[in-house]
């Protein structure tokens, strides 16, 4: 499988699967917790674990969707460098877990990164670069 393509379904599956798991199908204890960090009710805090939930899980779709555009590698990349430091401010205590925003936002950032680097030239090569 070429290397950008990889990458690419990569970053599509990390942001359905946090969109799905802790927070749609949820949402996860830990994600009340943030959300309560940040000053909103129990209540609320679910209904923006959903609401995040779902522009994760429409994020990871873009990602496929607009295969031949930056735009959701940007976002992606923007949007980890964001997150990291929300959970920063809001909640440090989550940067130090086995299964931290660090372990995971950072390794994606360096992702979209990448295939921001390669999406030149797989457009120039006609979806083939690898």
């Amino acid at each position: 499988m070429p290397a950008y393509l990889l990458g690419r379904l990569t970053i599509a599956l990390l942001w359905i699967y946090q969109g799905l798991m802790p927070k749609l199908l949820g949402p996860h204890p830990d994600e009340r917790v943030l959300n309560m960090a940040m000053g909103l009710s129990a209540d609320a805090a679910d209904q923006f674990s959903r609401a995040a939930g779902l522009g994760e899980l429409l994020m990871g779709l873009a990602v496929l969707a607009f295969w031949r555009h930056r735009w959701p590698l940007v976002l992606t990349a923007v949007a980890m460098i964001g997150l990291l430091v929300i959970v920063a401010i809001a909640a440090p205590h989550f940067l130090l877990g086995a299964f931290s925003p660090v372990a995971s936002n950072l390794p994606t950032l360096a992702l979209a990164l990448i295939c921001l680097q390669m999406h030149g030239a797989v457009r120039a090569s006609g979806d083939r670069a690898g």
